[in-house]
């Protein structure tokens, strides 16, 4: 998207969108591209990559059609020369050899875009025949050429100079690459060789920067962690080394997740660092009471290994304690709780809560948590919601490739530019060819003859120009494709179900004039059914029954709709079956609005994962909560075991005491070890409609 109040970003889409020529789109594109606002500029005003893309694909598309305008004109100087040897004798067709041969030489060095050796050969001909119209378009042509490789070196030196310029140290890294585009020669490889080199010292120093700052953020930990255990522990009071060892600990993890993908070395260091606060904890238990060893159970919630080994430390420091006999009974074991916390990881993805912005690799990634966590436990009580849309995602996870056969149909020649050339015994025929009648044989048309693209000359008769000329109009089903190209190209695997649904929409109700052809309609709006059923659950929720009847009809596929005889008796009836067909599907207000419905539903944001907050303690005779933090709004839940069954269960459990542990009442819930979670206040969750 741009901002359409920029002139000129306005100007190179408007030319891009009317056609415009090819030297009025390179023109839009280099006042865009001189135009570029700094990075502190608003962002739709920038000169966007995909429109980038667009413009120069044009400019190429352009020069292609000049190329074969170019080749077109060389064959039709053949023929001319043969016409003329047949007229003029001997002195005309020597002539028209060294010609030809002119032309060949031309045609050479066009081919191998040589466009200075292409302006040498121009110069050297003849006057006589320099002002042949293909030497005269050829001058055209390889002036342009020139022109746009002089643009190429004046960009290539604007974008080195400032690159290269005294005392540069910071590189704008798109300028970087648009420079290794623009390198050509061996001096402008060189010349983007070293500047590449310098980008990545640059790099190479930031990222040092980055490390020698983590260094430094490690170094402070363990200084606290060493001030901790060499001094402040033998002077604090029980509940303050408490404190201040569960401070350092969640210091350590933060500073794990922080730095685990970034730098993995100090990231380990810092859970040996943890570990040695394990350990000061264990010591410490091994002279204090037993609340010592209760509060290092709940210092290390959030950690399984330590959770568990808390735990062990106080069941062998205090083997006859009444909680100590209660965990080795109904605690529950590490896989089991590795399990909820599984579980819980699944509902607190990204792609989850917020699956608007899902894609197929964000699909991917969770349905991988998604296996993990059914591995551990497949009947665990949080399995159910996840379970619920995991069919979406999949689907999802496979999106790309359907995008990719999608952008393949529409790739296909029976979507370029073919024309509808009528004739007189009222067969139509197609053709790649444009309508022209300035050729002396211009009633001779090559004209498509079957679905594999195999052509064959039509004569069309010494009344073409005043019969069929004027009747010769571009095909429905390229102007179809000429609309939704852009929609085609953008699609993404987060929007696919709004692109294809307007796809199989826009196909069902085009109008065209000539008719977009029934049967070929119809052809291609199974392929797109096909690929939206896909990618797509609403889809193939709602229009999935109209795919498999299309599949279940009697139609020829494999029809040769693009030749049909006048004298053809079956074409109307398939005619007729194409259009009963294509207008079969009934309901259809109804079934966009199912697939709204079952589109929204899985877009909108999921609540909060629970968060492990908690253990099931005892102290005398009552079960209670113990909580490692004051909690938000929200319900207090345990994760149980049944010790006859194994099954997991989920049991609330109330809100959280507006001080101290919160009791528990509930006899399903007195599960001394098992953990308490909480459930954050919210919206309820959605409920998959697949």
């Amino acid at each position: 998207m741009f901002n359409s109040a920029d002139p000129v970003l306005y100007r190179l889409h408007r030319a891009l969108e009317t056609g415009a020529s090819r030297e009025e789109v390179a023109e839009a594109l280099a006042a865009a591209e001189s135009a570029r606002p700094d990075s502190s500029s608003d962002p739709d005003d920038v000169l966007s990559p995909l429109l980038l893309f667009r413009a120069q694909e044009y400019i190429q598309a352009e020069r292609m059609l000049e190329r074969r305008r170019l080749l077109f004109a060389v064959t039709c100087v053949v023929f001319l020369f043969a016409a003329v040897v047949a007229g003029f004798g001997l002195t005309t067709l020597d002539r028209m050899r060294s010609l030809v041969d002119h032309e060949t030489e031309f045609n050479a060095l066009v081919d191998r875009e040589q466009w200075d050796q292409a302006s040498v050969y121009l110069d050297a001909l003849n006057e006589e025949t320099r002002q042949e119209p293909v030497f005269v378009r050829g001058r055209e042509m390889v002036d342009q050429a020139i022109a746009r490789e002089q643009e190429r070196k004046a960009e290539f030196k604007r974008l080195a100079d400032n690159l290269r310029a005294p005392g540069e140290s910071e590189f704008d890294r798109e300028q970087v690459d648009r420079l290794n585009e623009l390198a050509r020669s061996a001096e402008e490889l060189e010349i983007a060789a070293e500047v590449n080199a310098r980008a990545e010292e640059q790099r190479l120093r930031e990222q040092a920067a980055r490390a020698n700052d983590q260094t430094h953020q490690f170094e402070a930990l363990q200084q606290k962690l060493d001030q901790f255990l060499k001094v402040e522990s033998a002077s604090l009071s029980e509940d303050a080394r408490t404190a201040k060892r569960f401070e350092l600990q969640q210091e350590l993890a933060r500073f794990v997740t922080d730095h685990q993908f970034s730098n993995p070395d100090l990231a380990e260091a810092a859970k040996q660092a943890a570990k040695s606060l394990v350990t000061s904890a264990t010591l410490d238990k091994q002279r204090s009471s037993r609340d010592e060893f209760v509060a290092a159970i709940t210092a290390s919630i959030g950690d399984v290994d330590a959770y568990v080994a808390a735990i062990d430390q106080f069941t062998t420091q205090w083997p006859n304690d009444s909680l100590a006999g209660r965990l080795a009974a109904r605690m529950p074991v590490r896989p089991e709780i590795e399990a909820s916390l599984a579980w819980i990881k699944v509902l607190d993805h990204t792609g989850y809560r917020n699956p608007r912005t899902a894609d197929s690799e964000v699909a991917r990634s969770w349905l991988q948590l998604y296996s993990d966590a059914m591995s551990m436990d497949d009947r665990h009580p949080l399995a159910s919601a996840p379970t619920n849309w995991k069919q979406r995602y999949q689907t999802l996870a496979q999106c790309d490739a359907v995008i990719d056969e999608l952008q393949q149909v529409f790739q296909s020649p029976l979507l370029n530019s073919i024309y509808v050339y009528p004739d007189s015994d009222g067969q139509v025929w197609y053709s790649e060819q444009p309508p022209s009648g300035d050729s002396d044989r211009a009633h001779l048309i090559s004209v498509l003859v079957d679905t594999s693209i195999k052509r064959q000359t039509k004569n069309f008769g010494l009344r073409f120009r005043e019969s069929v000329l004027p009747k010769v109009k571009l095909s429905g089903h390229s102007q179809f494709a000429s609309k939704v190209a852009p929609l085609v190209a953008d699609v993404t695997s987060a929007d696919f179900t709004p692109v294809a649904y307007r796809l199989i929409n826009e196909l069902r109700t085009f109008q065209s004039d000539p008719e977009f052809d029934p049967i070929y309609r119809l052809i291609l709006m199974r392929q797109l059914l096909q690929l939206a059923v896909r990618g797509s659950t609403p889809i193939a929720t709602a229009l999935g029954d109209w795919a498999e009847s299309l599949e279940a009809s009697d139609f020829p596929w494999t029809i040769n709709w693009l030749v049909s005889a006048s004298d053809d008796a079956e074409r109307p009836q398939k005619l007729m079956q194409a259009k009963r067909l294509l207008e079969s599907v009934d309901n259809w207000d109804q079934r966009v609005e199912t697939m709204l419905d079952s589109f929204k539903s899985f877009r909108s944001t999921r609540p909060a994962a629970p968060r492990w907050i908690g253990w099931v303690s005892q102290n005398k005779s009552q079960y209670e909560a113990v909580l490692s933090e004051s909690t938000e709004a929200g319900t207090l839940v345990v994760f149980t075991k049944d010790p006859q069954t194994g099954q997991s269960g989920m049991v609330e459990i109330g809100p959280a005491a507006e001080s101290g542990p919160t009791a528990i009442t509930i006899p399903t819930a007195q599960q001394c070890g098992a953990i308490v979670c909480i459930l954050p206040a919210g919206p309820e969750p959605n409920q998959a409609t697949d």
